[in-house]
């Protein structure tokens, strides 16, 4: 990076080493991302956990319900928390086009599909979404396998009223890109709903390197209110609220960027 995406600056420092990757941060905004990311092969497998388990999962697949999922109130309940908490902060109504970009097994969906929002995904392991597109036929094709650039080209003529992209802007390759796309596929007056590791937050602070948020393979742009604000304005998002995070862990923040 010859200069901070963020803040424009090419002032850099080292932030630390984990396993041969190394972080940088912008002593400027304190943007934090790796230094040199591999490429997708590799970071594919580190999410989908290598031929044996994305193998297992695969042959599974088929037999698998979407209610058996392991702690299925638990992971319902939560996801029933967040849709509430985004209706309460969105002008969203009945026929709401509803976007969630690393939707994993599909349980925003469904909370959001008990809304009659008009529901779509995105996940880069297809293998676990396979129990909802079986549960939630009518909404099957309206899932992607894939990267939000390539589902914008296929669903170009469809605008959100809302995205979400919980735990998931720090896994963006090219954030400047990806981060523009998704501006592009909101509605006027859309909101797209964030949860993301705060580099600024005292658990980052104290543990350092040992830093849960720390994944070179997984998490490879690392921001803070801060700086996650003039980057969204730099898109061209109005207005940005920050609010207590859905999780403590790797202490999240959750914004609302509204167009």
């Amino acid at each position: 990076m010859k200069q901070c995406f963020v803040c424009n600056k090419n002032n850099f420092q080292h932030y630390c080493t984990i396993n041969h990757h190394k972080y940088i941060q912008c002593t400027n905004c304190k943007l934090v991302f790796i230094d040199i990311i591999e490429e997708w092969n590799v970071l594919k497998r580190s999410y989908d956990g290598g031929f044996l388990k994305s193998s297992r999962r695969k042959l599974t697949s088929p037999f698998k319900t979407f209610r058996s999922h392991k702690n299925f109130n638990g992971l319902t309940q939560r996801a029933d928390n967040i849709i509430n908490f985004i209706e309460e902060n969105s002008r969203s109504l009945a026929k709401t086009n509803f976007l969630d970009i690393g939707c994993n097994k599909g349980f925003l969906l469904a909370s959001a599909i008990k809304k009659s929002w008009n529901v779509y995904g995105i996940e880069v392991v297809g293998e676990l979404l396979g129990a909802f597109r079986k549960s939630y036929k009518d909404f099957s094709d309206q899932t992607f396998i894939g990267k939000v650039n390539d589902f914008h080209l296929k669903f170009n003529n469809i605008s959100f009223d809302i995205i979400t992209a919980i735990d998931v802007i720090e896994h963006l390759e090219d954030p400047v890109k990806e981060m523009g796309t998704i501006y592009e596929m909101l509605s006027p007056n859309g909101i797209f709903v964030i949860q993301t590791p705060d580099t600024s937050c005292q658990q980052a602070v104290d543990e350092k390197e040992k830093w849960g948020a720390l994944k070179p393979l997984e998490h490879l742009h690392l921001f803070n209110p801060n700086n996650i604000e003039v980057f969204a304005k730099k898109i061209g998002y109005k207005d940005i609220d920050f609010f207590p995070c859905f999780e403590e862990a790797d202490g999240n923040f959750v914004a609302i960027l509204k167009k």
